[in-house]
Parts: C-alpha cells; sequence; structure tokens
C-alpha cells in the first residue's frame, strides 16, 4: 500500500504539472530538498564566476596586444659561419669576410664574429653569468603602463649599445639584449627571457611579459659597474648608463647581431627600386627636436637651424653639400651632365625640411641649371612626428637609417658652435643617427661631407 500512495503521489505530480495541486506539491517538494538545490545553484555560479573572470582576463590580454595573440616566433638566427645572400644584402662588402669563414673555427684568424660565437657559446652553460642590456622605449606610448623608460634615440642607443657590448666581449662575459626593436631580428643567444615571457594559456602560449608590461628587474637608475659584471647570474644595465664612455666598436658587430625583419626589408628594397640610378648620395638634415617637435612638448634646446637662418638655409647648405660631394664622386672623363644619373636620397627629422628640399630640387632642375644637381630627388612619406612614440617609430627611424647607410656617399649637417653661443643643447657635433649610418653602412670618410651650415 506504501509502494502504491507513493505510486499515485507521483503520477499526481506528473500529470498535474500545470495545475495547482502539483504547484503546491511541487513547493513542498521543493523545500525539502532546499539545501541541495542551493548548492547546485552556488556551484553553477562559482562556474560562471570563474568563467566571466577569465573572459575578463582574455579580453584584457586581446586589448593589450591590439586585439592580437603574440605567439612565441620561431625566428632562427642566421648562420653566422656562412650568412645566406638573402641576408648580405644589408651588410657591406667590407663585412661580407666576416660572414663567410667555414671550417674548422681554430683554423680561422680572429674577427668580430668569431669573437661573438667564442663568448656566445658559453652562455647557456649551466651556471654561465651573464650581463643584460635593456631599454623599454617602445612601450612608452603603448598604452602608458607597466615599464617604460625613454631611451633616446636610435642613434644614441644603438652606439652604446654597440660599446657595452664590445666591453663585455673583451671581459669574456656572455651578453643578452632585453629592448623591444620593431622591424628588427636579433641573434637567437643574444635575445633576454623574462620569467614572464612564455605563460602557457591554453591552447596558446602568450608573452606576458610583452602583453602586461613587466619586468623583473629595475635598471631605471642608470647605474653602471663593470667591475660587477660576472659577479652574479644575471647583471641587468640600462642601454644608457650614466656615466660612461662610449668606445670604437668593429662596425660588422651591428650586422652579426641585428638584422632587419622580412617586413621591413620588404619596404627597404620597395624604396631602393625607386631609386634607380647607378649613383646615390644620401643626406641627412638634423633639424633638432626642438624645431621638428615643437607642438609635441619638447623644450630641450636642441634646435640646431634657428641661428644659422632656419630651415629654408639649411635645406640650401645640405644641397650644395651634395652637389659638392656629387662632383668629387663623379670621374673627370665623364660628361658634362652625368650629375643627372645620380639620386638623392634626402631623411631628415622635419616634415617641412621634406617640403621645402623638394620644392628646392624641382626648381633647380629646370632647363636654366640643368647639371647643377641630380636629376632624380628622393624622400619617403614618413612623418617625422611618428618617431616620438607608437610601436611603429622606431621601425620607420630604422627603414631610414638602412636606406641611408645603402648610399654610395652620405651628406650630414653639423652642429652650431656653441663657442659662438649659436647652440643651447647638448647634442653632438654630429648626428649620432647619421653617424649610425654611416657605420651601418661602412662608408668611406672621403664620401662623406659634414655639411657646416653657416
Amino acid at each position: 500500500s506504501i509502494l502504491a500512495s507513493s505510486g499515485v503521489s507521483i503520477g499526481v505530480s506528473f500529470d498535474n504539472t500545470f495545475g495547482e495541486t502539483s504547484k503546491q506539491h511541487n513547493v513542498q517538494m521543493m523545500g525539502s530538498n532546499n539545501g541541495s538545490l542551493r548548492a547546485k545553484t552556488n556551484q553553477l555560479s562559482l562556474k560562471h564566476k570563474v568563467f566571466l573572470t577569465f573572459a575578463i582576463v582574455l579580453m584584457l590580454s586581446c586589448r593589450a596586444v591590439r586585439f592580437s595573440i603574440l605567439y612565441i616566433p620561431q625566428v632562427v638566427s642566421p648562420s653566422v659561419d656562412g650568412m645566406s645572400s638573402s641576408l648580405l644584402r644589408h651588410v657591406p662588402s667590407q663585412c661580407h669576410g666576416v660572414f663567410s669563414s667555414s671550417g674548422d673555427p681554430s683554423s680561422v684568424p680572429e674577427n668580430i664574429v668569431t669573437k661573438l660565437n667564442k663568448v656566445q657559446a658559453t652562455s647557456h652553460n649551466h651556471g654561465r653569468r651573464s650581463v643584460v642590456f635593456a631599454c623599454h622605449r617602445v612601450w612608452c606610448n603603448s598604452g602608458n603602463y607597466g615599464h617604460c623608460e625613454p631611451c633616446a634615440g636610435i642613434g644614441d642607443r644603438t652606439r652604446q649599445l654597440l660599446s657595452l657590448i664590445t666591453d663585455a666581449l673583451d671581459k669574456n662575459i656572455p651578453f643578452e639584449i632585453d629592448a623591444p626593436q620593431p622591424g628588427l631580428q636579433m641573434r637567437e643567444d643574444v635575445k633576454y627571457y623574462s620569467k614572464y615571457y612564455d605563460i602557457p594559456i591554453f591552447p596558446f602560449r602568450v608573452r606576458l611579459s610583452d602583453v602586461l608590461h613587466w619586468r623583473d628587474y629595475d635598471v631605471s637608475s642608470r647605474h653602471i659597474d663593470m667591475n660587477d659584471w660576472g659577479n652574479r647570474r644575471k647583471t641587468f644595465v640600462h642601454m644608457t648608463p650614466k656615466p660612461y664612455k662610449i668606445r670604437q666598436y668593429d662596425p660588422c658587430l651591428f650586422h652579426a647581431i641585428i638584422w632587419p625583419d622580412p617586413s621591413l626589408q620588404r619596404d627597404i628594397d620597395w624604396h631602393l627600386q625607386r631609386m634607380f640610378t647607378s649613383k646615390r648620395i644620401g643626406i641627412h638634415l638634423r633639424v633638432g627636436d626642438a624645431v621638428a617637435f615643437e607642438n609635441n612638448s619638447i623644450n630641450n634646446n636642441d634646435s640646431r637651424v634657428e641661428a644659422v637662418g632656419g630651415i629654408e638655409n639649411a635645406v640650401g647648405k645640405v644641397l650644395d653639400c651634395a652637389d659638392e660631394l656629387a662632383s668629387k664622386m663623379l670621374k673627370s672623363s665623364e660628361s658634362k651632365n652625368s650629375t643627372s644619373t645620380m639620386t638623392y636620397f634626402f631623411a631628415t627629422d622635419s616634415a617641412k625640411a621634406k617640403v621645402i628640399a623638394a620644392r628646392i630640387m624641382k626648381k633647380r632642375q629646370q632647363p636654366n641649371d640643368y647639371g647643377k644637381t641630380p636629376l632624380h630627388f628622393y624622400t619617403t612619406e614618413i612623418n617625422p612626428v611618428s618617431y616620438l612614440g607608437g610601436v611603429s617609430s622606431d621601425r620607420e627611424a630604422w627603414l631610414e637609417a638602412y636606406l641611408l647607410s645603402m648610399m654610395d656617399g652620405l651628406v650630414m649637417n653639423t652642429t652650431p658652435s656653441k663657442e659662438k653661443g649659436l647652440y643651447k643643447g647638448s647634442a653632438a657635433s654630429e648626428s649620432t643617427f647619421a653617424m649610425l649610418a654611416k657605420n651601418m653602412g661602412m662608408i668611406p670618410d672621403e664620401r662623406v661631407i659634414k655639411c657646416d651650415l653657416i
């Protein structure tokens, strides 16, 4: 009877699901099972909370990388013993022999690359101590969060980096570099990987240090003590330390460590194809931060043209210097109008200077002035203001540096005299950007004019 009673009760509850009697009965059943249902509800709520938290973290990560997941790149460094012809395109001929050694390394006379290979070969040995050169300018205008250190332009920081690397090699201490360089690739054995770098988040492996701009050290003091190098597992040094005396470095060292990524190389090739003459002269006019970026809160007294007649006069002067260099480069047996076979590539930190240069060149190329300057004039559409920030800023600067380095001759302006009261800034006597391009291309001194703007 109990079984029958239970069966009837169950049947009534089922058959009258939408009836009033059923509603009351169901309320009683829910009351009796209230504890178990509340537990299930809480369990479901917890799952929702976990899912929501994961969704928020994922969304923020996507925002930080501009809605893209960063995968760990499988970039293989080129073999410095037998570098491929495609990677030798940007390397000056003077360095080709450095990269072409083969056979037993002990039989090859030591050069900067064999020395680099020898020191770096021990960098991953157990207990081996290294020095890490660091700077994260690229993070400074990428969301304004995380670590950021303004570390000068690519001219200043690259010459200091190469000088520091030379110090490390002389001390037989392996080195690593922690400095994002948009547009460039580096040897695998010189890359520093933060402990936050490779974080597995199924099914991806994410560069969490890049996404959140985290770093596991602090070099903001810019302190340097080379006696401390090698005394601990990792010694961290700012890429532009103070005080530090820059030393001479082998220009081939740059190409042994750094080279353009495929995208930048395509852009370099694209521009070079448009400078189709047999001879090319690069012109770099540095007007100074205070002039080039006057509307961007730059106040460092770095004006290199105002006291010498302004931008218009400066552009005319460097073009005159380019004409002088073109004459030197041409053989006396060539025809009078042989300068028309040349291209002037004009690079500068001033968008206004590019417009003025194009206007002056167009006027100079009129029939009455034909032959004084080359027929072809070229400049990129890059607005130098972009150098101040953004992920692409350094990439555009590197594009122009590589283009300048691949010219047959180079013109750069000198900084006006401090002694004569013509300059109040702290810049070097020549643009470090232009000097970097000269060293990258190993352009001989006889094909370089340091142009006085007065």
